[in-house]
């Protein structure tokens, strides 16, 4: 069962890293972006490989096969399409948006699964996965916030002219506006990933929703704060100094929802 879960994360993990790559790839594209993405997608795609055939294995006949499992075939014969496609075509394009969908389907695999008589792995792991992935999450979000913190001090230098040992010493607007973008993005999707598994850990274990707690609905509103940065970021709208302090805002915001309001997974377990 340990290697089922180790499959699972290693193939969603490799699979979440290798969106955020390819967006960064879609907003400036950069060759070795792109094949850092489509390494982490071959590694995502061999993890679902032996994913799927250890699960196959585990049924006790062929027919007994589960939504789950037909939603993960469904993502895992996408990536494999897509892999094909990018190596003889190379339209990055289409492999981010195809996988986008691809990760979702896999999302909803992972969901699906805890309602079968034949899981992937217990229960109780769901909220394991999901602390993991929103502490990830975060830790990303926090890189993002120091790079763009940098940011603005380097603006403010090269805006006053201020080329002193702090100005020789940061790295360039260019560079730390890649990596909060690169940052951001990450986190981004983990936070989605995160998300998700708590309200299938709250249905299967606190036996109903949790998406009007306060905890949810503030993780909601962050999320979509990073989305409206990201978004800016695509269609290339404001001023650098301008989407740096808003990502700051965003962040603290963050932080504000980490430590002032209660977790859901404190609440008390229905029978």
């Amino acid at each position: 069962m340990i290697w089922v879960r180790v499959l699972s994360d290693t193939a969603m993990s490799a699979y979440a890293l290798s969106l955020t790559l390819l967006f960064s790839d879609v907003v400036e594209p950069r060759r070795r972006i792109n094949r850092a993405a489509v390494v982490l997608l071959f590694v995502a795609f061999v993890a679902m490989t032996a994913l799927l055939f250890e699960r196959f294995a585990r049924l006790p006949v062929f027919p007994a096969y589960s939504k789950s499992d037909l939603l993960l075939f469904i993502a895992w014969f996408m990536l494999a399409i897509t892999l094909v496609l990018d190596t003889f075509f190379q339209i990055g394009l289409v492999v981010f948006f195809a996988n986008v969908v691809g990760f979702g389907l896999t999302l909803f695999a992972g969901g699906e699964q805890s309602r079968h008589p034949f899981p992937w792995f217990p229960h109780g792991d769901l909220l394991f996965v999901h602390i993991v992935m929103a502490t990830m999450s975060e830790i990303a979000f926090a890189f993002g916030f120091v790079f763009a913190l940098m940011h603005v001090v380097q603006d403010r230098n090269l805006r006053r002219h201020r080329f002193n040992r702090w100005f020789l010493q940061l790295p360039s607007l260019a560079a730390l506006d890649r990596w909060a973008l690169f940052s951001s993005a990450l986190g981004f999707f983990l936070l989605f990933v995160a998300m998700a598994i708590g309200e299938e850990w709250a249905q299967v274990v606190l036996h109903h929703w949790i998406l009007g707690s306060l905890k949810t609905v503030v993780t909601l509103l962050t999320w979509a704060m990073y989305a409206v940065y990201l978004i800016q970021r695509v269609r290339r709208q404001g001023t650098g100094r301008g989407l740096m302090a808003y990502q700051m805002i965003c962040f603290v915001a963050t932080v504000v929802n980490l430590v002032a309001v209660a977790d859901p997974a404190q609440f008390p377990v229905r029978p």
